[in-house]
């Protein structure tokens, strides 16, 4: 069993770097094209250095942004990371936005999720890793 992952919650100034992932944009799905916004997450995990998704395969091509540790260098390291926390990582995304096993009429894609989706692993999910984020873009008290 993994060591419980240290959190806390995110500064005002890790929202305002994380702007420039959290415009809409289009993201593809099965040769459609979606205007998504990304959901963010509002727990930082460990340092919080590294930028990933989590990408529940009902929901796609909506997602999740989490600032997770720095040790996260891959792909492969962000699909770890959120498989050994899986529990620490649902739980907050849940008490922020809810989760569809909940809801007694689950969105769709037509129901504006973009920014507030709920949470929907029913089905599994992958992730993604941002090569282009690092921690010291990041100004904290910390």
């Amino acid at each position: 069993m993994a060591d419980l992952i240290e959190t806390r919650d995110i500064t005002q100034e890790e929202i305002i770097s994380l702007s420039p992932y959290m415009k809409k944009h289009k993201e593809g799905l099965w040769g459609k094209s979606y205007q998504v916004i990304p959901t963010l997450v509002h727990t930082v995990f460990g340092d919080g250095g590294q930028l990933i998704s989590l990408d529940p395969t009902n929901s796609r091509p909506w997602y999740y942004l989490i600032l997770a540790p720095s040790e996260i260098e891959s792909f492969e390291d962000a699909l770890e990371f959120i498989t050994e926390n899986e529990e620490a990582i649902f739980q907050p995304i849940e008490e922020m936005y809810g989760n569809v096993d909940d809801e007694e009429d689950p969105p769709d894609e037509d129901d504006g999720v973009d920014g507030c989706m709920p949470l929907n692993i029913g089905s599994g999910y992958t992730c993604g890793y941002f090569y282009d984020y690092k921690k010291d873009k990041v100004k904290t008290n910390g």
